[in-house]
């Protein structure tokens, strides 16, 4: 096998939440590329359409589940449904996330109950059920991608529910990962500023200018924004056996910042 095949997918089954646009999708297409059947999984039956369309254009199968991952019972109904379609999953990416209460950031100390707690749910209790609901199936082993952020390791003001949502989620990637091996790897990515819809629209970013002024007022090493396909990247080598020494481990994406 040469160095390249080992990063082919070919025979895999891929579910990949949150997929309906930004990074979930670019995680969703590159795994597609690489040979992977895929499961999306977001709640715009409209978004996921055009996703599954651009799966299918590559050649692969893809079926699309609209559903809320944080509904009760949900993790269950998607993990039945993904198998159904596709048959037995190999890959799991855990990337549904956001704010969870609107376009309002909020600080420690004014953040509403509900919107803590619903930032808890989308970001990290959803990664946890939907990995109770797909690792029981992945019975010849697989890998879960857990997607977590820099703000995880760097908080700043107005993440107050995000920020520990996903260092959280930091944590449960190693705890994940020494209960399923040897069989099952589990590992994260933790994006900095990617430019999607999430990014661009609370902080009015329009034109090339903006990215660029972000992402010298962020401190951003390589001096440019990051795009979907650089996490997709990052995790079709973790989710391949070109990363089958790698388990417990969170990588920062985020171009040095």
């Amino acid at each position: 096998m040469s160095i390249f095949d080992r990063f082919r997918l070919d025979g895999d089954v891929a579910i990949v939440t949150g997929a309906g646009a930004g990074i979930g999708a670019g995680v969703a297409r590159g795994l597609a590329e690489a040979g992977a059947d895929v499961a999306i999984v977001a709640r715009s039956k409209d978004a996921l359409a055009r996703v599954q369309g651009e799966i299918e254009a590559l050649g692969r199968r893809c079926v699309a589940i609209a559903m809320d991952v944080t509904a009760r019972g949900a993790p269950k109904e998607i993990a039945a449904a993904a198998q159904a379609a596709l048959g037995r999953p190999t890959v799991l990416v855990n990337n549904v996330g956001g704010l969870g209460g609107g376009d309002v950031i909020h600080g420690a100390m004014d953040i509403p109950e509900d919107v803590f707690r619903l930032q808890l749910d989308v970001n990290l209790t959803s990664a946890l059920l939907m990995t109770q609901a797909v690792a029981p199936l992945m019975t010849d082993g697989g890998s879960i991608i857990n997607m977590s952020s820099i703000m995880g390791f760097k908080p700043a003001g107005g993440s107050a529910g995000y920020g520990p949502s996903k260092a959280a989620m930091n944590n449960l990637t190693i705890l994940l990962a020494q209960e399923l091996a040897p069989r099952i790897r589990v590992n994260g990515i933790a994006p900095g500023p990617i430019i999607t819809d999430a990014l661009t629209g609370p902080l009015n970013l329009k034109t090339q200018e903006d990215y660029d002024r972000i992402a010298r007022e962020w401190g951003v090493g390589v001096q440019r924004l990051g795009t979907p396909e650089d996490i997709a990247n990052v995790a079709l080598l973790l989710a391949s056996k070109a990363g089958g020494f790698i388990t417990g481990q969170t990588f920062i994406v985020a171009g040095g910042m």
